[in-house]
């Protein structure tokens, strides 16, 4: 009997180690800048990477777990890399799940409603450790700096403007942890004050990518003024700039108004009852419906239903490296029934361009009810090197048709950007 007893609590002291090596050692981790900066760190993303660029293990820390620039963290025995982002809250950054590569962690512009907010003070670093049951420290993880940041004074503001607002455009609005651009591209809109002064914390932009403009209120007429700007956006330095505001020029930096779409608000239907012209259902579109709607369901004049599973699309010809402002206005009512927008750039109608190129403008995931109509794209992109067509496509995923499950679709454009 005692034999058997001693057997079982060895049995358990050996499952209690194997438990242990499986979930890891505990790590005391120490954090500093890559100079001799301060570093307020309120939030933290720790992912581990394995030999084949894989996420193998990731936690987050809260601001009551990092004490004096240090966390301590439970990590798997081995040789890895550990890839840490600081300071991207939730709006921040695209969390990826274990299994997916390095490439997969986005650092991302925040958003409200259809606008984009100011970046987060995010660092990053990127090291290779060693972890061992003898260690329990690491030597210290450098963060580097991933924002840039633009200080703006005007002068000589007139009394009668109001509203006045900074917009920061063509700025990235993704880009990935290793600091490549993924081709999506917002507008940051801050507010400036009385004093004519503000700052705006953006990622890291080329030489003349960017465009800064002022947006007013004048005698009950919004209007907008160019602030002259072409320097490159650094994360190591601070762009300050200063102007009189009497001597700003008018100007526009959207699409410039010319839809590149045939019937991209749907009017017209003269072809097919069973689609708008000149848009087209992939294959031979037979599980496809694509209804004519007007009334209090047209966002304006005609607007069209998509029931089952219908993917509608159009090809328009682009240049490479030209800008374009793609609106899509959806209003999903329903809760259960998925869809998609799905675009790409193409080399031919029947080539399309790499993956990487066409993640920027598709839905990562399935989407569902919007309140009312949503113009759910709102971006401008860069039409990647090698690229002649966009394909413009909207996705429905219904597995039958049930007369209440479907998106309304209206008011499709592509714009080029002068």
């Amino acid at each position: 009997m005692r034999k058997m007893i001693f057997l079982q609590i060895l049995l358990v002291f050996f499952a209690c180690q194997k438990d242990n090596v499986m979930e890891g050692q505990d790590i005391q981790i120490p954090l500093e800048g890559k100079t001799s900066e301060e570093i307020p760190i309120n939030h933290l993303h720790l992912f581990a990477i394995d030999r084949d660029n894989r996420i193998v293990r990731q936690e987050t820390f809260t601001h009551e777990d990092i004490r004096k620039n240090s966390i301590h963290a439970i990590l798997p025995l081995g040789r890895y890399r550990l890839a840490l982002v600081a300071n991207a809250f939730d709006n921040g950054i695209n969390i990826p799940g274990a299994g997916n590569t390095l490439e997969s962690i986005l650092l991302c512009l925040p958003r409200e409603g259809e606008a984009n907010q100011e970046a987060h003070a995010i660092f990053t670093a990127l090291q290779s450790v060693s972890i061992t049951e003898s260690k329990h420290t690491l030597p210290p993880i450098r963060l580097t700096r991933r924002t840039g940041t633009i200080e703006i004074s005007l002068h000589s503001i007139p009394e009668r403007v109001s509203n006045l607002k900074l917009e920061l455009s063509f700025v990235p609005s993704v880009i990935s942890f290793t600091g490549s651009n993924t081709n999506t591209f917002g507008t940051i809109t801050k507010s400036i004050d009385h004093q004519g002064e503000t700052t705006i914390r953006t990622f890291p932009a080329k030489k003349g990518e960017t465009t800064l403009s002022v947006t007013y209120d004048e005698e009950g007429v919004s209007k907008r003024k160019i602030i002259p700007f072409s320097e490159a956006i650094d994360t190591s330095q601070i762009i300050h700039v200063d102007e009189n505001f009497p001597e700003l020029n008018e100007g526009g930096i959207r699409g410039n108004g010319k839809n590149l779409l045939q019937n991209g608000d749907f009017e017209t239907w003269n072809t097919s009852e069973k689609r708008p012209d000149n848009w087209y259902f992939y294959k031979d579109g037979r599980d496809s419906i694509a209804q004519k709607v007007t009334g209090t369901k047209a966002r304006s004049g005609q607007s069209v239903y998509l029931q089952g599973k219908t993917y509608l699309y159009q090809d328009v010809k682009i240049e490479a490296g030209k800008r374009y402002e793609i609106k899509m206005h959806v209003n999903a009512p329903s809760v259960s029934f998925p869809w998609k927008y799905y675009c790409y750039w193409r080399k031919t109608k029947s080539t399309a361009l790499p993956a990487e190129h066409n993640k920027p403008i598709q839905a990562p995931n399935y989407k569902y009810r919007t309140d009312g109509w949503s113009d759910i794209f709102h971006g401008v992109f860069t039409a990647p090197e090698g690229a002649k067509l966009l394909r413009v496509e909207i996705r429905t995923y219904g597995k039958e048709i049930i007369p209440e499950e479907g998106i309304y679709i209206d008011d499709f454009s592509v714009e080029l950007v002068e």
